[in-house]
């Protein structure tokens, strides 16, 4: 699976669509009314996203420590035999 380098906080996912939609709204002369349907698709999808990224993120964190446990003690233990 690919995993980017960069990271960006679930927080700033969801800040920079409602910043767009704040800027969008005042462009219009403050109207804030959503363009349905297009603009609950975008927020749907999006909340599926941010969704799935933390279940990731959460599932990753766990597995994660895990493994670099066991990545640690190989290496401590290649590292007693060589040295």
């Amino acid at each position: 699976m690919l995993r980017p380098d960069i990271r960006m906080p679930l927080w700033a996912a969801v800040a920079l669509p409602a910043a767009a939609y704040l800027i969008r709204s005042i462009l219009r002369g403050g109207d804030f009314r959503p363009d349905l349907p297009w603009d609950l698709i975008a927020f749907g999808l999006l909340a599926i996203v941010i969704l799935a990224v933390a279940w990731a993120r959460s599932n990753a964190a766990r597995n994660g420590d895990e493994s670099l446990a066991d990545e640690m003690e190989r290496h401590d233990s290649e590292s007693g035999e060589n040295g």
